[in-house]
């Protein structure tokens, strides 16, 4: 079934059957289908506000679609993509959300009873063998994932994790022994 509504421009006629049309599709397919896509907003991890919220969004998107005068083939089909799109975009935006806030929060220590800060612990990494040294202060200090640290150093990602971790094992070992009385 193909649901078309023509454009609201200078071709409406006056009684504004176009827009009513529009209107008409948007609510009943509203009226049918709502609930079943909160439904799937809830399965792709929306709560329930978000869920009504991306619904009712999607709606909104396909009433100006069909004012556009596109063509929606199936109103059904196209508002259960509308809401998996406007569900997706929600958990990015969250993700990005939550990067920046652990991006912008102080970093948790180490060790944090043994009052170790941060300038003791890089002047530690300072001593470590030259290929850990840089593999620790691309990834930890650059914010650089494995895999850049590995093409940056010319070496394997896999190699870029190991570098790093025994690295970090290094500076384990020597803050456990400066720990001890």
């Amino acid at each position: 079934m193909v649901m078309t509504v023509t454009p609201l421009d200078e071709t409406l006629e006056p009684d504004g059957r176009a827009h009513d049309d529009g209107r008409r599709i948007v609510e009943r397919t509203y009226a049918q289908h709502a609930p079943a896509l909160v439904g799937f907003g809830l399965r792709l991890g929306l709560d329930d506000d978000e869920a009504s919220d991306i619904v009712q969004e999607a709606h909104v998107r396909l009433w100006l679609q069909l004012r556009a005068g596109h063509e929606i083939r199936d109103p059904r089909a196209w508002l259960a993509g509308a809401t998996y799109r406007l569900a997706m975009d929600r958990h990015r935006t969250a993700r990005r959300i939550r990067a920046l806030r652990d991006r912008l929060a102080p970093p948790p220590s180490m060790d944090a009873d043994a009052g170790v800060d941060r300038l003791t612990v890089w002047a530690l990494v300072d001593r470590l063998p030259e290929r850990q040294r840089a593999a620790l202060h691309l990834h930890y200090r650059l914010d650089l994932p494995f895999e850049d640290v590995g093409q940056a150093m010319g070496i394997t990602t896999g190699a870029a994790r190991t570098l790093a971790s025994r690295g970090l094992s290094s500076l384990r070992t020597t803050l456990a022994m400066q720990k001890e009385p």
